[in-house]
């Protein structure tokens, strides 16, 4: 899936896809998903809008086999995003939640996922004394 992503990004000359998910309370979601293009020399690299385009990509159903499909790049990047955090961090979205990020690497065809858990602590002491 992240190569078929890839492939399709490169198409359209898009260097770096960026998704931010957050959630929490049995619910959870991805943010934002930003593109940005090559830096130019010296330059931050500029953000670039989605281009509205189908492409191939890959499913696995729930327990079924993978299957090609097509579909638009942007559900494509969604799809792929919900699979990296589901498969590395199941459940993320419920109790306290979790936020993160996923950067894609066009380029070099890799992923870097950076997680954040949220969890309530509990620090408990006990005393008993005798006379």
């Amino acid at each position: 899936m992240l190569a078929a992503v890839c492939d399709c990004a490169r198409a359209y000359d898009i260097a770096t896809i960026t998704i931010t998910y957050d959630g929490a309370g049995d619910e959870g979601q991805i943010d934002r998903v930003s593109l940005a293009g090559p830096p130019a020399d010296g330059e931050a690299a500029p953000e670039i809008a989605m281009p509205h385009v189908q492409c191939t990509s890959w499913t696995v159903p729930y327990r079924g086999d993978v299957s090609e499909i097509e579909t638009s790049l942007e559900s494509a990047i969604e799809d792929l995003g919900y699979e990296f955090i589901a498969q590395y961090h199941s459940g993320w979205e419920n109790g306290e939640g979790a936020f993160g990020e996923l950067v894609i690497d066009v380029v070099a065809g890799k992923a870097t996922l950076e997680h954040s858990t949220r969890f309530v602590d509990t620090d408990c002491s006990s005393y008993e004394w005798g006379c």
